[in-house]
């Protein structure tokens, strides 16, 4: 990073040798920086390809998956902090980015998305909330059908809580993790289940199988194996 300006929030690869990274606004946009050499070299993405942020907007890096890549050339990445939560997405390695606002509520510098995942190039699914309010459960889950293009909130999926984490873990299964607990879905978000109740703030499952680790206070260290039917 040569920008004293920036602050990288989270880093994803499609491949060993092609990544993004993403700063927080700098002078009014995003920062996103691409390699294609496996991270040895860097280079910033030309800034009249990213869409202006709002006053206050900025990406969440509790979990680092405010960003991810998906397939070849996709990525996106969630914000919050400012009047509306937005996703910006890609389709062309990071090269040019559009954005879209999203009903999950926000408002305040605590508040927004905190994580997306996407199943495949259309299905995603972005959580999070207010993490001043750990236990509180109010819009904070929407999915989008349509590659991030437009974006609905998941009324009545019983999340329990804020989550700063969330990816499917195989089929229609998804997990979500946050300071208060832990959650399952079988049904690719539309109804959850609490399967926990200690807290996590970040987790990472390994591409083949069903097997993740999750991370949080005081050192924790959780391995988590979703069963088989």
């Amino acid at each position: 990073n040569k920008n004293p300006k920036a602050f990288f929030d989270a880093i994803a690869f499609w491949d060993a040798n092609n990544g993004l990274a993403v700063s927080d606004p700098v002078d009014g946009r995003f920062v996103i920086i691409r390699t294609g050499d496996g991270g040895k070299n860097w280079t910033p993405i030309a800034p009249e390809n990213m869409p202006a942020a709002l006053e206050g907007e900025g990406a969440f890096a509790a979990s680092g998956t405010c960003l991810i890549a998906q397939g070849k050339t996709n990525a996106w990445f969630a914000t919050g902090g400012a009047k509306s939560a937005r996703v910006f997405r890609t389709a062309d390695n990071g090269q040019t980015w559009f954005v879209a606002g999203t009903p999950v509520k926000t408002g305040n510098a605590a508040s927004g998305i905190f994580s997306i995942a996407f199943k495949d190039a259309r299905l995603g699914i972005a959580v999070g909330g207010d993490y001043q309010k750990e236990k509180e459960a109010v819009d904070h889950i929407a999915i989008s059908g349509d590659g991030g293009r437009n974006w609905t909130l998941l009324k009545n999926s019983k999340l329990t809580a804020f989550r700063s984490a969330i990816a499917w873990i195989g089929g229609s299964n998804l997990i979500a993790v946050g300071p208060s607990g832990t959650d399952s879905s079988l049904d690719d978000g539309a109804n959850w289940t609490s399967i926990g109740s200690i807290g996590f703030h970040a987790f990472s499952f390994a591409r083949k199988g069903r097997t993740g680790w999750a991370v949080g206070e005081k050192g924790s260290i959780a391995r988590f194996t979703a069963p088989t039917k």
